[in-house]
């Protein structure tokens, strides 16, 4: 049951249940079902291969899923077009912000404003102003006409970031948005992710370890082998993680199951 606010708001914007996902001859996801509420910010934890970002891929209707379903903002992802796409960002696991293409930090952001019914969408001022507006909101204003290619990991990270937020959405997903940067750079983009949650933006976030985001992520779910082990508090790190200059090498223990008595839902695009 979806819940709608006095502005008519959808409470859940994300809904997940008894999510499965096949790719080949292997089950990547069993039985997932995760809810999501508008304002919370949501941790995807597990090892390498747990299927944090099958999850969020299936979220977003980039890989279809074999059994189960996704709602997002109440409408069922099986009717793709009904989805309000605009209120939706996707911040990949980072490759090159302008995947070898010679580009402008506004011209990746502005690219964001494209779709398959928006073939436009790019041009003209009011582009210009809401793409100006995404990279002011990720300290990169001044960059604005730079191009991405000499850019550091950190700030061609936060461009990412800015092409999801062009069309100002209200739930942001991001795969492993710290891995690969350096310190400094995880510290500003965590500084950027908590100012989006005060504004109200609703975060769901595949991360490795949790880090610099400690302090902002408010829950964890937690995969192993495509199942969810826990969805609850997020869970302590073991001393030494949060060093500046631990690396991560070594497998941690998984959290024991939490059990939840709340009824379990589950839970940038065109």
């Amino acid at each position: 049951m979806v819940d709608v606010t006095a502005n008519n708001g959808i409470s859940t914007p994300l809904e997940v249940s008894h999510l499965d996902v096949t790719l080949g001859a292997s089950q990547i996801l069993h039985d997932i079902s995760v809810s999501v509420t508008t304002g919370e910010a949501v941790a995807l934890l597990g090892s390498n291969g747990s299927g944090k970002s099958t999850l969020v891929r299936a979220c977003l209707g980039i890989i279809p899923p074999t059994a189960g379903s996704v709602k997002l903002f109440g409408q069922d992802l099986n009717q793709s077009r009904s989805v309000e796409w605009d209120r939706i960002g996707y911040v990949p696991q980072r490759v090159s912000a302008a995947s070898g293409v010679p580009a402008t930090a506004l011209e990746v952001v502005r690219s964001g404003l494209l779709g398959p019914r928006r073939l436009w969408a790019d041009r003209g001022r009011k582009a210009k102003r809401a793409a100006m507006e995404a990279l002011e909101a990720v300290d990169l204003a001044d960059r604005a006409n730079d191009h991405v290619q000499v850019f550091s990991g950190g700030q061609a990270q936060r461009v990412l970031i800015a092409r999801a937020l062009v069309r100002r959405p209200d739930l942001l997903f991001l795969d492993e948005p710290l891995a690969g940067i350096d310190h400094d750079s995880r510290e500003a983009l965590a500084s950027i992710l908590g100012r989006l949650h005060t504004q109200g933006v609703t975060i769901v976030t595949v991360l490795h370890e949790m880090g610099e985001l400690g302090s902002l992520m408010q829950r964890a779910v937690v995969l192993r082998d495509g199942h969810v082990i826990h969805d609850g508090e997020p869970p302590r790190p073991e001393p030494g993680h949060d060093d500046p200059g631990h690396d991560h090498v070594h497998p941690h223990k998984s959290p024991e199951p939490v059990r939840h008595h709340a009824p379990v839902l589950r839970t940038d695009l065109s």
